[in-house]
Order: structure tokens, then sequence, then C-alpha cells
């Protein structure tokens, strides 16, 4: 990432501060993002110290230096001191020169943290080692289970012979005994077909005959077989498969428990050794000034050196240490092969090419992944280069834009004057609204007065055919507790009210009064009826019947409405 990516105001202030400079408050952002000022802006932040001059200490020593550099006659120019200190950042990146504050500080940070990590790590070592002892003693009781299970197969595989063996015997008995039924039922059968004209002979026969004696036996011979094979087999090969995968399942969890914990422990120890070759590199580092600079190369030089030849002696102990290894573990393969069974090596063999295939599939996971990350990058890149040109498009057509969004402007606002003007001068509409008795003229309010319309007619039609099945369920309950009633009032033959009872009398009174009210009412409802009719100028009763059963009529009124032809 760029260092400009980094800067921003709460860094260069202070440093133009530390310069003398007077910023007023004022903020460099705008400068820190413009390509025109932010490569001068970087020299500047990178190259100048923050006081500009050696102190007297530091001008003793380079003076002390100097003198030194004469007697022995060394002479550096300031194009060697560069091309120096070039090669010393180049080969370790991230060191920090004199008198740049911040990232001393920074590196007192990163060496905390360094510490941090490396005990962190040096905790998981101890951890990944007890993970290895662990992983022995698991491997010592693996061995000892597969022992136990190749002697445990050997053994079912022998009882599975014998059982074999029992069971071919059981089948030629079974065979034999079979024959013999099939003969003895069809001698029966003959001496039955033979002794028909003799029919005591054969009642006799059908009634003590051996047919249900051998249905007995074979039912029972069936049973027992069933039982003794479902004892015999199942139970033990069930027992073997449970304990199979058993073992299988824990000798996969171990395998991949070792293969994680193998990785981590190397992941460990390499970051393990970086570190420790870091901190040794930062604990040798102790703010130099630049005109030590020409000491420390020559130092470097030499120790650059030395670990050239350290290396070479730790290459050739990690060969030597590479070629026992490989004789020890030949010997150890030899052991091993010596005492394990072929089923075992063919089970390794198997997971050997499981773990290599998942392996291959692994790896090239990772190069599809890495791919994909590539083509993702890319196409961010070219979504960048678009976006800017889409930004120097809309800059070059911003006017065009803006004519064509008054021009939308200007049309919907011509529409929404029509629709306001087709509103306020539909008659059809109008007399929807006076119908529906709406006070407003809007479109989406008659639409929802409809909805409301129709849902309290569904309302209206379900109560009413409930009151229709609750008036029916009265009525016969009505009729029921009235039985009695009607049978003591309309008593004899001729089926006429008793008029010699008291009580009779006054309800038949009652029930003329009351049907002539009901008369009332009926003519009071039609004079009601027939006023509406002839008060109907408008014509609106039919508007609203057409309304509510016949739309294509509605649709025919409101086409002629609107041509100025309509008339009821």
């Amino acid at each position: 990432m760029n260092i400009l990516d980094k800067l921003s105001d709460k860094e260069f202030i202070p440093f133009l501060q530390s310069l003398g400079v007077d910023t007023r408050n004022q903020s460099f952002e705008w400068m820190l993002n413009n390509p025109d000022f932010a490569p001068a802006l970087e020299w500047m932040y990178n190259n100048l110290d923050y006081s500009n001059v050696l102190t007297t200490r530091e001008k003793r020593r380079y003076a002390e230096i100097q003198k030194r550099n004469n007697q022995i006659g060394i002479e550096i120019s300031t194009n060697e001191i560069d091309e120096n200190i070039a090669s010393i950042t180049e080969q370790y990146p991230g060191i920090c020169l004199p008198g740049e504050q911040e990232a001393l500080e920074d590196m007192r940070i990163d060496i905390d943290a360094q510490k941090e990590r490396l005990h962190l790590i040096e905790k998981q070592e101890n951890v990944v080692g007890d993970l290895i002892v662990q992983n022995e003693h698991t491997n010592e009781q693996l061995n000892l289970e597969i022992t136990k299970l190749n002697a445990a197969q050997q053994q079912t595989s022998e009882e599975e012979k014998t059982t074999a063996e029992e069971c071919i015997k059981l089948a030629e008995n079974v065979e034999t005994l079979v024959e013999d039924i099939t003969q003895l039922v069809g001698k029966t059968m003959d001496f039955y077909g033979n002794c028909g004209d003799n029919k005591e002979t054969a009642q006799t026969l059908f009634t003590f005959g051996p047919f249900e004696q051998y249905k007995q036996s074979q039912d029972l011979f069936q049973s027992h077989f069933d039982l003794y094979t479902s004892k015999k087999f199942l139970k033990r090969q069930t027992d073997t498969v449970t304990d199979d995968n058993m073992v299988l399942n824990e000798a996969k969890h171990i395998e991949e428990r070792l293969s994680d914990a193998i990785t981590a422990y190397i992941e460990s120890k390499a970051e393990l050794c970086g570190e420790q070759a870091k901190l040794e590199l930062v604990a040798n580092y102790n703010n130099p000034h630049p005109s030590q600079i020409s000491m420390n190369i020559i130092e470097a030089q030499t120790t650059v050196q030395l670990l050239e030849q350290e290396e070479g002696v730790l290459e050739q102990h990690a060969h030597h240490a590479a070629k026992e290894l490989a004789e020890e573990r030949t010997t150890l393969a030899g052991d091993t092969a010596a005492s394990a069974a072929l089923a075992v090596r063919e089970e390794i063999h198997e997971d050997l090419a499981y773990l290599l295939d998942n392996a291959q599939h692994a790896l090239a996971l990772d190069k599809i992944l890495y791919c994909a990350l590539r083509h993702e990058l890319r196409n961010v890149e070219e979504f960048l280069q678009f976006a800017s040109q889409l930004r120097m498009y809309v800059n070059g057509e911003n006017e065009a834009i803006a004519s064509r969004i008054d021009s939308m402007l200007e049309i919907s606002s011509e529409q929404s004057a029509r629709e306001q003007r087709l509103q306020t001068s539909d008659r059809l509409v109008e007399c929807l609204y006076n119908i529906l008795n709406a006070p407003c003229t809007d479109g989406v309010h008659l639409v929802k007065l409809y909805r409301e319309l129709q849902e309290n007619i569904r309302e209206l039609r379900t109560a009413v055919g409930d009151a229709c099945d609750k008036r029916k369920e009265e009525l016969m309950r009505f009729k029921e507790t009235t039985r009695p009633l009607i049978e003591y009032i309309w008593d004899g033959c001729t089926k006429q009210p008793n008029c010699t009872d008291k009580t009779v009398a006054s309800l038949a009174h009652a029930l003329s009064h009351e049907m002539a009210r009901v008369d009332e009412r009926i003519l009071e409802a039609s004079a009601s009826f027939s006023s509406v009719k002839n008060g109907d100028k408008q014509h609106l009763r039919k508007l609203w019947q057409w309304f509510l059963t016949d739309p294509s009529k509605l649709l025919a009124a409101v086409k002629a409405a609107q041509s100025g032809k309509f008339n009821l």
C-alpha cells in the first residue's frame, strides 16, 4: 500500500509544526489526495528531519569518525552513503533511519508485539510437544487395537466357515425332509383319489390323515430354522460391523488430529525461527547515525559472511539428520511391515490414497481461489476505470440531463393538470361520489370506498346466510315448543279454534292485531320504495344496480357519458 494512503492531517500537520510552519488550523487533505502535490509532500515527509540540523553530540561523533577515516585513508562520498543506505533498506525492509522518532516508536511497539507473539509461539510449541507425545501413545494403542482386530477378524472368518458348513448340512437335511414329505403327500393323494368310491374310507382319511400333522411340522420347522439363523448370524455380523466402523472412525479422527498438529507445529516452528531472527536484528540495532553507516556496512558484510558459513554448516547437519531420519524410518518401516498383516497394509494404502486425493483437491481448490481472486481484482480495476469514465461522461452530459429533467417535470405537471381536469369534469365519477356519499373527488379514495363496499357486501351476505340458518333453527325449535299449544288451541276434528277457552280467545285476538300491524309495515315499505323510485330524477338507482350486478352495462354507460350520448 502507498504511504500516501496512510497520511492524513493527524500526521502531516504536526510534522509541519515541528519544522516551524504556521498551518493556521487548515486542512491539507486536498493536497495529499492531489497527484500533482502528493509526491513532493511524500518526499518532504520521508526525507526532512524534525530538527533539520545535527546536535552537538552528533557533530562530535561525526568529527571523530572523519578523523578516523582520514587516518586510515578512507573517503566516503555522499552518493556512496546514499547507495549503502538504499541497499540496507532493501536488504532489511522496515528498518528505521535515525531522526525518525515516529518510526522508532513504531519499532518499539513492534518489538513488544513480537515478544508477545514469541511467548505465544513458545507456548504453542510446548502444546505441540505434548500432542506429539500423546500421538505416540495413541499410535501404540492403535497398534494394539489393530492386532486385536486382526485376531478377531481371523476368528470371525473361521466361525463363518464353520457356520457355512453347518448351513450347508442343514440345507441338505431340509431338502431330504422336503422330498420325503412330498413323496408321502403324493402317496396319500393317490390313495385318496383311488378311494373316491368308498366314502367312509375317504372321510376317515380326510379326518385322520397326515394333512394337519404335515402343516404343523412344516410351520414348526420353519420357525425353528428362522430363529436359529437369526440368532446365529445377525447378531454376530452386526456386532462385528459396528466394532469395525467405530475403530475406523476413531482412526480417521486421530489421523486428522495428527495431520493438523504436525502442520501447526511446522508453521509455529518456522514463525519462531523468523521471530527470533527479527528480535536479534532489532536487539543489535542501537539507533545509528548516518555517519556510522559505513562502519555498520562493514560489520554487516562480515556478519553476512559468517551467516553464509553457518548456513552451509547447518545444511550439512540437516543433510546428515535427513539421512539418519531416513535410515531410522526405513528400519521402522521394515519392523512394522514384518509385524503388520496384509489387511492392515491395504487399509493404510487406501488411507494414504484418500489423503493424496484430498491434498490434490485442496491444491486445485487453492489454485482456483487464487485465479478467482485475480479475476475479481481485475474486475474491480475495470469497474474503477468504468466509474471514472462514467463520471467524465456525466460531467459532460450534465446540461443535457438537466434539460431532460426539466422537460420531464413539465410533462408530469401537464399530466397531473389533465388528471385533475378529468376528475372535475367526469359526470359518472360525480354520480358515483353522490351514490357513495364521498366528500372528496379523489380516484384513489373512490377505489378504496369500492373495496370497502365489496367487503361490506360479503359481510352482509355471510350475516344474512347465518341469520337465515338461525331463523330456520329457531322456527324448528318454535314449532317443537308450540306443538302442544297448537294441539291445545286447534282441537277437534274440524281443526277450529277452541272458542270456549278465554286464554285461547285472547291469543287469537292478539294474533289478529299483530297481523294487522305487519300488513301496515309492508304497506309503508312499499310506499317508501315507490317514493324513492319516483324521486330518482337522475336515475342513480339504475347506475347503482349496474355497478353491483352488471359491470358491462356500467362500462357502456361510462363510454356513453364520456362521448356525451348518455341517455337512460
